[in-house]
C-alpha cells in the first residue's frame, strides 16, 4: 500500500537476510496495544515507526459519529475502503475513511501513517487521526468541501 492510500501497491518492502522483529517506536502514547515483537515475514527488514503527529480516535467514537459506519453516513467508496462523513468530537468535519482488510503488519502502516501524518500542505487535505484496533483500520482526514480531486478535475 503507498502512503496515500489511494494509489496502486508500491512494494514498501525491502529486502533482509532473516525476519526480524517490528521495531515499534511510537510516541503518539496509542498505550501498546500493537505488538512490538511481530515477526516479520521473511525477506523483509524492520520498520521503525516514527511519532504519529496525529492522535489514536477510539473504535467507539468513530462509530458514533458515522452511526455505526451506517449508509447515512457513507459518502463514497474507494479503491482501499469505504469513505464516511462525520464530525468529530472536537467539532472537526472528517471524511472518515474505513480501510478493506489487508494483511499489512500493524507497524508498517504505521509507519505510513507517521509519514501521512507530518505531510502539511495546504492543497493536501490534513489526516486527523487514525484507528487501528485488531483487523479495522480506520484514516480521518479534513473533509474536503468542494469534492474530491476527481469530482473536481472530472467537473461533477
Amino acid at each position: 500500500m503507498s502512503c496515500f492510500f489511494c494509489c496502486e501497491d508500491d512494494d514498501v518492502r525491502k529486502t533482509a537476510d532473516s525476519g526480524a522483529p517490528f521495531v515499534a517506536n511510537n510516541s503518539a502514547g496509542n498505550g501498546g496495544g500493537y505488538p512490538a515483537t511481530e515477526v516479520a515475514p521473511k525477506g523483509t527488514q524492520p520498520v521503525k515507526v516514527q511519532p504519529i503527529e496525529v492522535p489514536a480516535i477510539s473504535v467507539d467514537e468513530l462509530k458514533e459519529v458515522t452511526d455505526n459506519f451506517g449508509t447515512k453516513s457513507l459518502i463514497g467508496e474507494g479503491s482501499y475502503g469505504r469513505v464516511y462523513y462525520g464530525l468529530l468530537k472536537d467539532g472537526r468535519a472528517a471524511a472518515i475513511k474505513k480501510l478493506d482488510a489487508s494483511k499489512q503488519p500493524d507497524q508498517e502502516f504505521l509507519a505510513q501513517v507517521s509519514m501521512v501524518s507530518r505531510l502539511k500542505h495546504e492543497n493536501v487535505v490534513e489526516l486527523l487521526g487514525y484507528c487501528v484496533d485488531g483487523s479495522l483500520r480506520v484514516l480521518s482526514y479534513e473533509f474536503a468541501t468542494m469534492g474530491s480531486l476527481h469530482d473536481i478535475l472530472h467537473g461533477m
